[in-house]
């Protein structure tokens, strides 16, 4: 009975610790507007160029997710995955490029996120 409970809760826990998710990094690397002109926001704290209305992000997510989903927020403006490409090494997968459409934006930082854990808040869209 005793060896019966044991691997019971050892298989409980090990199926549940098998569904996570290892995000390993999610930053964002360019912001475009409805025109598709880009801008790059590594390594700036403000952008150049003023965006209102729709505007779209570019992120570098690593790891694997299997029920947090990265997203991206710019201010009060939650973003929508538009496109999804795989990123691959050495013919192994190790994350995605995303793009996110935002449809209401006015100003703030680019936040994102997996899950509910924040992996970058680095750059203010003006």
């Amino acid at each position: 009975m005793m060896l019966r409970l044991t691997l019971l809760i050892t298989l409980f826990l090990s199926s549940s610790l098998a569904f996570s998710s290892n995000a390993i990094n999610a930053y964002a690397v360019s912001i475009f507007d409805e025109n598709k002109n880009e801008e790059k926001v590594q390594g700036i704290q403000k952008t150049a160029h003023d965006y209102n209305g729709v505007v779209y992000t570019k992120i570098y997510a690593f790891g694997t997710f299997l029920h947090d989903q990265p997203n991206v927020n710019i201010g009060n403006s939650k973003g929508e995955l538009v496109e999804e490409r795989p990123i691959v090494k050495n013919n192994r997968l190790i994350g995605y490029e995303m793009l996110f459409k935002h449809r209401t934006v006015q100003s703030g930082y680019v936040e994102v996120y997996i899950g509910k854990k924040l992996f970058n808040r680095s750059v203010y869209v003006k």
